[in-house]
């Protein structure tokens, strides 16, 4: 199930890779996994955080995240989205920096990164210049490319469970006003006027 999404994810990487990075891009660790931050598409790592065993120093990858939850979109808004992470991947290989506020707010150096790259690039008044399309020769090139939708057939569906509402009880001095919350009924005395308190009804 998730083995062909993620085949068809590198195969889409490869395909990207000659045809807007010059083949240049290091082929990163492609995983699928739950969404971070609300809204997250995809990430890319700042860092090769991917090392073999066998050669730490030399063999380092980076890594590419596509939120599981956000598979069920177009294979359009899915390569997209791979693109946009190669972008940041092109940016940590070449040294631009391309991100501020903890790599959070895309500037126009990514702008004039990714557009050069077969995506429309429109801002985003918290995460600036982010919100990712493809132009139309890209929607006609990846045609070619045939991706196969059968690979994007799950996505992770989070069920919402929602919190059994806390009622309150509350209590009050009929003599010195001190007030006091619990979600027990209690029966309290007033430690400064030593009388019990009553429950204040709403």
């Amino acid at each position: 199930m998730i083995t062909r999404t993620l085949i068809e994810l590198n195969r889409i990487f490869d395909l990207l890779n000659v045809e807007f990075f010059e083949n240049k891009l290091i082929k990163p660790v492609i995983i699928v996994q739950r969404k971070v931050h609300k809204n997250t598409l995809g990430t890319c790592s700042t860092n090769p955080v991917w090392k073999n065993r066998h050669n730490e120093e030399k063999d380092c990858k980076y890594e590419i995240t596509l939120s599981a939850e956000y598979l069920n979109r177009t294979v359009e808004e899915i390569v997209a989205t791979i693109c946009h992470e190669m972008v940041h991947l092109h940016c940590s290989q070449n040294e631009i920096k391309d991100t501020s506020n903890g790599c959070v707010y895309h500037n126009k150096k990514f702008k004039e990164e990714a557009e050069k790259r077969g995506l429309i690039i429109a801002k985003d008044k918290t995460i600036g210049w982010s919100l990712t399309t493809l132009t139309e020769s890209t929607k006609k090139l990846i045609l070619k490319f045939k991706i196969k939708d059968s690979a994007f057939d799950y996505y992770r569906h989070t069920i919402k469970i929602s919190k059994p509402k806390i009622i309150l009880n509350k209590y009050v001095c009929p003599d010195c006003g001190q007030k006091v919350s619990h979600y027990k009924e209690l029966k309290l005395i007033c430690g400064n006027c030593n009388k019990p308190m009553e429950k204040k009804e709403e």
